[in-house]
């Protein structure tokens, strides 16, 4: 009876800290993907500086790897990021111009934990 308590009690205490780590998890996947979104708009600001415009829609973050594939390339182009990061949840980082949440910027995020349009999306805004 006494081993049984003393399993029980192991369990409860395992269980805690289980579930204390998945949340520790989610913050560090948050975390990271506000420091991929805050390296992304620091090479949008360069972009613009070196071009006098964000990439337009159609070429989204991808201007930041490579020149455009249709029209002409900005006088000024050049590469400012070896890759785009994907987020934590495997999903590619998100570029909308003019953005949703301000017309005058652009938006850049991840659609978080659930991989949607939603809630839980993880936005900064770019001016």
């Amino acid at each position: 009876m006494e081993i049984m308590l003393v399993v029980a009690i192991i369990a409860v205490i395992a269980g805690g800290v289980i579930i204390k780590m998945s949340g520790a998890l989610d913050v560090a996947k948050i975390q990271r993907a506000e420091q991929d979104i805050a390296n992304i708009y620091s090479a949008l600001k360069l972009y613009e500086a070196r071009n006098n415009q964000m990439p337009d829609q159609g070429q989204a973050l991808e201007a930041l790897v490579n020149p455009p594939s249709t029209g002409t390339a900005p006088p000024n182009w050049v590469r400012l990021m070896d890759s785009l990061p994907v987020d934590p949840w495997g999903t590619p980082y998100q570029y909308r111009n003019p953005g949703k949440r301000d017309p005058s910027g652009v938006d850049v995020f991840s659609f978080g934990p659930d991989r949607k349009e939603s809630g839980d999306d993880i936005y900064r805004r770019v001016q």
